[in-house]
């Protein structure tokens, strides 16, 4: 099934990954002229790989919200009966849809992000950019990466990118370093609002025709506001800080609110996948203009 998908959207992959390859490379470049002649190359790279971050991970929540629509080749009704009657259990096929979005497409965003950046870096070397003293710039990024050669192929944002993006955890234990409990929450909440997030956009995206991105995002904003609100109102908080002798103050203690995020959000994110494959169950070749899931003629 998954196979098939692939085969069926080649084009429309290959498509993305050079779309993202273009855009990393204009944005990065833009980024470089806009800061002037005067640019810092550390801080370059740390702003374009805070970039690269940010846009993979919105790409994520775009793509979960894109599963029925011409981007998984099933957005037509011919290519809908196609789907339909594909010789695999609605399990397996929702599965392969949710692989689908979720690795297939991560892969070729980042693919393209890679891409992107070796061209810029290419770009960098042809036309002798960033510095007029090459060999001090070429030492300053060594001190940065430690990689001994010259900055024009060594300034990428790749791995600053995924350091930004990859639990604190894998460094954690790489160095072989205890945690507190205070970061075991703080990771543990993270990644049950990434996953939540997922898992609302994704079931935006099976009950949706129409703005099936942009209708969740409102809605997702929306609650993100009203929560904060609410916190703000009855005096809460997720995590609290602690004030040292000397006045200085930084978050360290885990509070109640984080406690029942712990809670709520698995039984919030279970909901979200059933509700979308009870969706997917019911899916028709024929629907309304809006929603994929008539419940009147249920």
């Amino acid at each position: 099934m998954l196979r098939w998908l692939i085969g069926m959207n080649r084009l429309i992959l290959l498509g993305l990954t050079v779309g993202i390859m273009s855009s990393v490379f204009l944005v990065q470049l833009m980024t470089f002229f806009i800061k002037g002649p005067g640019v810092d190359i550390i801080s370059y790279i740390m702003d374009c790989a805070g970039f690269g971050s940010f846009a993979i991970s919105l790409l994520m929540v775009v793509f979960a919200s894109a599963v029925f629509t011409a981007f998984t080749s099933i957005g037509s009704k011919p290519q809908r009966s196609t789907f339909l009657m594909m010789p695999a259990s609605n399990g397996e096929k929702f599965l392969a849809l949710m692989v689908y979005v979720t690795v297939v497409c991560g892969l070729c965003a980042i693919v393209g992000y890679v891409l992107g950046d070796c061209l810029r870096m290419a770009w960098f070397w042809f036309w002798g950019h960033i510095s007029a003293d090459p060999e001090a710039m070429a030492c300053k990024v060594y001190n940065y990466n430690a990689v001994d050669h010259t900055y024009y192929w060594w300034s990428s944002t790749v791995g600053l990118m995924f350091g930004k993006m990859t639990p604190h955890l894998i460094t954690v234990w790489g160095n072989w370093m205890c945690w507190d409990w205070f970061q075991w929450a703080s990771l543990i909440v993270g990644m049950l609002i990434a996953v939540w997030t997922h898992s609302f956009f994704t079931l935006g995206g099976t009950l949706l025709r129409k703005y099936s991105f942009v209708i969740p995002g409102l809605l997702w904003v929306s609650i993100g506001l009203l929560f904060m609100g609410s916190l703000h109102h009855f005096n809460l908080s997720v995590f609290g800080n602690i004030t040292l002798p000397d006045g200085t103050t930084y978050t360290a203690t885990v509070d109640t609110m984080a406690y029942v995020l712990m809670v709520v959000l698995p039984l919030f994110i279970a909901l979200n996948y059933w509700l979308a494959y009870r969706i997917f169950k019911d899916f028709q070749v024929i629907t309304n203009k809006w929603v994929n899931y008539d419940i009147l003629k249920r």
